[in-house]
């Protein structure tokens, strides 16, 4: 029987003559939109506290260039606040250089530029990884969620996590590094070419040891990556581990620098295990151990339950772009301590995540069957959860920063609904063989 084609509907279509937006193309409404948000961060970096992390990079490029030690430096301030510090003032730690040795010989080389012209650059990288970072998020949406994710992308830098925030001043290498990981990972699963990512990361590692817990990735999206992600991580270990010997002092004091970082400022990050140090801080008990053999445990298991989804995902061929946000979140996880400047790299994924999640519970289809009905009407309730985690911290950050544990809350609760979103795709896949 000849199927036939529904008569357009006139009413709509002239309807939609006179709608408001009409007149402004989506071009430049998206346009418009970072206007504002390049205004909005000029005004905020004009009126508060800017590069505040970046300022640390150019003392220690000011320390080089007197031939002053940044790690003696560092640590013999951060004794002398010590022995003078009241509990309860409001003073400020000092900063001890916190880097690997290895990074010292390229902040050396920049000695010779002017001030404003490293700004200038550095202003710019900074820029160019965090749009960087951006761009890797859009391409793992669908083309229904690009419509409106376009539109959504110029608040992203105002939201890392989710949360408010305005780390995006802090002017950290990390968006920089991030950046391009994000950018050589979206080559990797869409092309199936990895090594630019794996240079990426010994790169990235030299920096900040942690980001080696990233080469979990390429493994998650495809199980050829395990010899590749190995060697990788043998080449990292053995660069951190030869700065011992190359620069033995400088190393001491590093890791030294690093220990009071943790011990008085406790930036033990957002995850599940900064949560518990923080906590054991704040009780008076020691926090170390403690919490390093919290986190090989979670992590371990972690890993564990990331493996078994992989191999689910590649059993149901479930797409990448349901895929993709989920093992990313879930390998910035493994990592041992996760900063602000960490989460906005996957803000862009959390935020796809619960948009896909809250699209599917309350859109349900007529005919559904009651078991997904069922299971729809369970899963209201951690979204509930999620969505209260994101209210309060963002309402009470108006009046100052409220991320513990919110950001956490946050984060677990859009891995889970993650997770729920695998295990509905294989559910389909399941009745679609059956049927």
């Amino acid at each position: 029987m000849e199927k036939l084609l529904p008569e357009p509907d006139t009413a709509a279509a002239q309807s939609s003559a006179f709608h408001p937006l009409t007149w402004i193309s989506r071009a430049r409404l998206i346009a418009l939109f970072w206007v504002g948000t390049v205004l909005g961060l000029s005004v905020m970096a004009y009126t508060g506290h800017v590069g505040w992390d970046s300022h640390d990079y150019q003392v220690t490029i000011q320390d080089l260039r007197q031939g002053i030690d940044p790690y003696a430096k560092g640590i013999a301030a951060t004794v002398a606040f010590q022995k003078q510090y009241v509990p309860g003032t409001a003073e400020h730690l000092p900063v001890a250089y916190h880097y690997p040795p290895i990074t010292l010989p390229l902040l050396r080389s920049l000695e010779r530029f002017p001030g404003w012209a490293l700004g200038l650059f550095y202003g710019g990288a900074i820029a160019i990884g965090a749009l960087l970072q951006l761009w890797a998020g859009l391409q793992m949406a669908d083309k229904y969620e690009r419509r409106w994710l376009a539109l959504a992308l110029p608040a992203i830098p105002f939201f890392p996590g989710l949360i408010t925030d305005d780390v995006i001043l802090s002017g950290n290498v990390a968006f920089i590094l991030y950046g391009v990981i994000l950018a050589a990972a979206v080559q990797g699963w869409k092309r199936n070419n990895w090594i630019w990512y794996y240079v990426a990361i010994v790169v990235a590692s030299a920096c900040k040891l942690p980001f080696l817990s990233l080469l979990a990735f390429p493994v998650l999206m495809d199980r050829r990556q395990w010899i590749p992600s190995i060697v990788t991580a043998c080449a990292g270990v053995l660069i951190f581990a030869a700065q011992a010997r190359l620069w033995p002092n400088l190393f001491r004091e590093y890791v030294v620098a690093i220990r009071m970082m943790l011990d008085w400022k406790r930036e033990f990050g957002y995850g599940p295990a900064g949560i518990l140090g923080k906590a054991l801080l704040a009780s008076g008990h020691p926090s170390s151990h403690a919490t390093a053999v919290f986190h090989m445990i979670f992590a371990g298991v972690l890993g564990i339950f990331l493996l078994f989804l992989s191999f689910r995902v590649r059993k149901y061929h479930i797409p990448p772009e349901t895929w993709v946000p989920v093992a990313l979140i879930g390998t910035l996880l493994l990592g041992p301590r996760l900063m602000r400047y960490d989460l906005a790299a996957i803000s862009v994924p959390m935020l796809l995540i619960a948009g896909r999640t809250l699209r599917h519970v309350l859109q349900r289809p007529a005919d559904e069957k009651t078991a997904d009905s069922f299971s729809a009407k369970f899963f209201r309730l951690p979204i509930l959860v999620a969505a209260v985690c994101f209210l309060i911290p963002n309402v009470l950050t108006i009046t100052g920063p409220f991320w513990f544990p919110g950001e956490t809350l946050v984060l677990l609760a859009v891995f889970s609904m993650g997770i729920w979103s695998i295990i509905r795709v294989q559910s389909e896949e399941k009745e679609a063989e059956l049927a």
